[in-house]
């Protein structure tokens, strides 16, 4: 009963729905290079989200589809919320304290399509 326990809330940190399979060591390297083509934005990402998101990490990885699918259905304005006030091990704002909610959207566009 312990361990259905411990993988229920294994499955509830991990986000929506069955874990995807985890991304290459291609993806990751993919990852590590991808920046938003806004050189203001691209800043902002650096010093925000590229720590946990362009990692290997318990994030999913910018632009790797299978991790974002799921949570891409919940639509934007959910995906926002989350960024906002944080969720599961999300830091609120995403760390980014100076990011407007426009600014916000188009990171979540570029975690999500890697472009």
């Amino acid at each position: 009963m312990l361990a259905l326990c411990g993988a229920g809330w294994v499955a509830l940190l991990a986000g929506c729905g069955p874990n995807p399979a985890p991304p290459t060591d291609a993806d990751v390297r993919r990852a590590e290079a991808l920046r938003p083509r806004d050189a203001q934005l691209a800043a902002k990402y650096e010093r925000s989200c590229l720590l946990c998101h362009g990692v290997r990490s318990g994030a999913p990885l910018v632009g790797f589809a299978p991790a974002w699918k799921g949570r891409a259905a919940q639509g934007e304005g959910a995906l926002l919320a989350h960024v906002r006030e944080g969720f599961n091990a999300m830091p609120a704002m995403g760390l980014c304290t100076d990011c407007s909610d426009t600014e916000l959207r188009q990171l979540i566009h570029f975690l999500i399509q890697g472009q």
